[in-house]
């Protein structure tokens, strides 16, 4: 025929390659297509909710199948991790003391064990559990969820082992990794109330005591004293202590000790350094110094968490 011909939905009408070229774009807000069009979003508003959502970003940073027994536990001290878990209970028997109350891990079930939540764990026989490890940004790198005074341990929901086992069998795929990455903005979204007025508070703090905060980033050291981050701020130490509890929940020593403890125990964690370089590393005079400020963060000392950890297989 001479023509390249376009077939339109079910094949009712053919047009040639030109026509098609000719035609105009239609505007599928036109108030012919619609009766009632009223706009809720639109891209470029302004710091709105869906643009608060946008720069939310949740990164799994493992995922694991763990079979444990008596030796999962605490042994009576606190603990926690400076990582947000999700445990996906397979069976056993397992739970938390906090507070005095006893939080049960039950099968078939999805728990949030935020970051920097320390609790005593008890398993009397054995225990298993799919978990991931996560953190909740908003800024690179910082974690808006740890300063959410509020955060517990809470149940996400029921869950099935079988369908989950089917879908994150190794290898892993990517639609897989994103349908995982998609469930845990959902259960986020549903365990945290007023996401908004969280990160709202995050944004305006770390603006607020931006040149403090740089500080703190850029010298995790023991050595750093609090005057120096006041005088950063332009502010005398008692105004700035008081101010800076009222937005972040916790005095600015608290909080730089937790920044400092995430970091050394990512090194204690995840590298073979020896824990005088550690220590050294991060300004502390010596290793009974450093053994003493770790055992007070984490509940027991740098080497023994190190050796749980590796035991574990965590």
């Amino acid at each position: 025929m001479g023509q390249n011909l376009v077939r339109f939905a079910h094949g009712v009408e053919l047009k040639s390659q030109d026509e098609v070229s000719n035609m105009k774009s239609s505007d599928s807000k036109h108030p012919i297509i619609y009766r009632q069009n009223s706009p809720i979003f639109t891209e470029g508003e302004g710091c709105t909710p869906m643009a608060l959502a946008a720069r939310l970003h949740f990164p799994i940073v493992e995922f694991h199948h763990a079979l444990v027994g008596p030796e999962w536990g605490s042994e009576g001290r606190l603990e926690s991790d400076y990582l947000h878990h999700v445990n996906l209970v397979v069976g056993g028997e397992a739970w938390l003391w906090r507070g005095g109350k006893r939080f049960d891990l039950k099968p078939g079930f999805a728990y949030l064990l935020p970051g920097n939540l320390p609790a005593r764990r008890e398993c009397p026989e054995y225990y298993e559990t799919f978990y991931l490890k996560f953190r909740c940004e908003w800024f690179a790198g910082v974690d808006f969820l740890l300063d959410w005074p509020e955060r517990e341990h809470c149940v996400l929901g029921p869950w099935d082992p079988q369908e989950w086992r089917a879908e994150w069998s190794e290898p892993l795929t990517v639609n897989a990794c994103m349908r995982m990455q998609a469930q845990l903005v959902r259960w986020i979204a549903e365990a945290v109330p007023d996401l908004g007025a969280i990160v709202r508070r995050h944004v305006d703090g770390h603006a607020r005591f931006e040149a403090a905060l740089g500080l703190m980033d850029a010298r995790l050291d023991a050595r750093l004293r609090m005057s120096e981050v006041a005088a950063a701020q332009g502010v005398g130490v008692h105004a700035f202590s008081m101010a800076f509890r009222r937005v972040f929940g916790l005095s600015p020593k608290a909080y730089f000790n937790r920044k400092l403890n995430e970091a050394i125990l990512r090194r204690v964690t995840d590298t073979d350094v020896s824990m005088s370089r550690i220590g050294e590393h991060f300004g502390f005079s010596d290793e009974y110094y450093f053994n003493r400020f770790f055992t007070k963060m984490n509940g027991l000392s740098p080497l023994r968490y190190r050796k749980r950890k590796q035991s574990r297989g965590e």
